[in-house]
Formats: structure tokens, C-alpha cells, sequence
């Protein structure tokens, strides 16, 4: 069974979501469903910190994709941070590593606001 762990902080305009486990076909619906509501409680500027991800699949990624786009048509963006070589190195070979602004730790990713 795979396990996902979320949770998120506001700084500024900011809305800080740490991610960690496993994002995958079991649990990207639970993700989804978690950054949908903060998008609805009117979240613009998303950081993803995924230093305690462990492994992400090609449905975690979906839902990443699809909530930037559905930032980008709100003036929005979501920017990744913390990310490990592992998950760093999915990024890269899927060509998703261009897709997403990413920074080496969460309070650089605030900050590029």
C-alpha cells in the first residue's frame, strides 16, 4: 500500500505544499484532490517541496502538470523545490525538468515570487 504524507503552510502569498512518500497511481487522487482545494481556497503561488518524496509516478506528475496549467490561467505557477536525485532524475528522463522552475530548497522557491 502506498503511502503519501502532505501538508502545507502559507508564507505570504505563497502556499507551501511539502509532499513526501509516494506519489503514484494510489495516491495522486488524494494529492489531486488536496492541491484542487488549495487552488479553490484561492492559492496562486504553489511551491512543491518533495524532499521527503521518495518516489513519483508518471499519475503524480499528471496532476502537477494539469493544477500549473490550471494555475497558469489564473496569473498562477507552481514551482518545485528540495527535490532528491532520484525523483530529480524521473524529471529528467520523462523531459519534464523544463516544464517546472525548480529550486534547491524551499525558501529560494518563496523567494523567486
Amino acid at each position: 500500500m502506498s503511502i503519501l504524507q502532505y501538508s502545507s503552510s502559507k508564507h505570504g502569498d505563497v502556499t507551501l505544499i511539502r509532499i513526501g512518500g509516494s506519489l503514484d497511481a494510489e495516491t495522486a487522487s488524494k494529492f489531486d484532490q488536496k492541491i484542487q482545494g488549495e487552488i479553490q481556497k484561492g492559492a496562486k503561488k504553489v511551491v512543491c517541496s518533495m524532499e521527503a518524496l521518495d518516489y513519483i509516478a508518471s499519475a503524480g506528475l499528471g496532476i502537477l502538470i494539469s493544477a500549473n496549467e490550471k494555475l497558469s490561467k489564473s496569473g498562477g505557477e507552481i514551482r518545485l523545490s528540495c527535490m532528491n536525485q532520484k525523483i530529480s532524475k524521473i524529471f529528467k528522463l520523462l523531459g519534464f525538468i523544463n516544464l517546472f522552475k525548480i529550486y534547491p530548497d524551499d525558501e529560494k522557491a518563496v523567494e523567486s515570487f
